[in-house]
């Protein structure tokens, strides 16, 4: 089963607006005749942080017979086997909820999150309202999204249900 990751209208609005602001300053920038060291100096730190949304920015994620994968634009994929989970179900971050370190909308909400009713997760999703949470035996937690996450879950625990047996 494979579901593309539904990002929200603020995701949208964030990510472009971010673009947008970017493009203008680095165009008023290349304007001003003066300070080249600077003008290169700033490209580069927008570009970085533009690459960093691209390498974490969740696209889609796969639930085959034995592993989940969640698919990044820049990154390569990421994959948890079913033995490695202790449990998966659905889950709704919190808007309240600290970002310790990564994006809250910019190509996504990915990163270090801390809320109140999950824990301290990494995040890899594109909306808070269609969301799963992975809880590995190691302790690590992991909130993913894609468009139906009831069904994703039901899918998952189907697989993982076969490979206990």
């Amino acid at each position: 089963m494979k579901d593309k990751v539904r990002f929200s209208i603020y995701s949208w609005v964030v990510t472009a607006a971010v673009l947008i602001i970017f493009a203008v300053m680095i165009i008023l920038l290349f304007l001003d005749h003066e300070d080249h060291e600077k003008k290169v100096l700033i490209t580069v730190m927008f570009a970085l942080v533009i690459l960093s949304g691209l390498y974490y920015c969740p696209t889609s994620v796969e639930a085959t017979q034995n592993r989940i994968t969640l698919h990044r634009l820049l990154a390569r994929s990421k994959s948890f086997d079913y033995s490695d989970i202790q449990a998966v179900d659905t889950c709704y971050p919190s808007a309240g909820g600290l970002r310790l370190c990564g994006s809250g909308g910019f190509f996504g909400y990915w990163g270090y999150f801390s809320d109140i009713m999950i824990g301290t997760y990494f995040g890899y999703y594109g909306s808070r309202d269609s969301c799963f949470l992975i809880r590995l035996k190691n302790s690590r937690q992991y909130v993913i999204g894609c468009e139906n996450p009831v069904a994703m879950v039901g899918y998952i625990q189907s697989q993982m249900d076969k490979s206990d047996r």
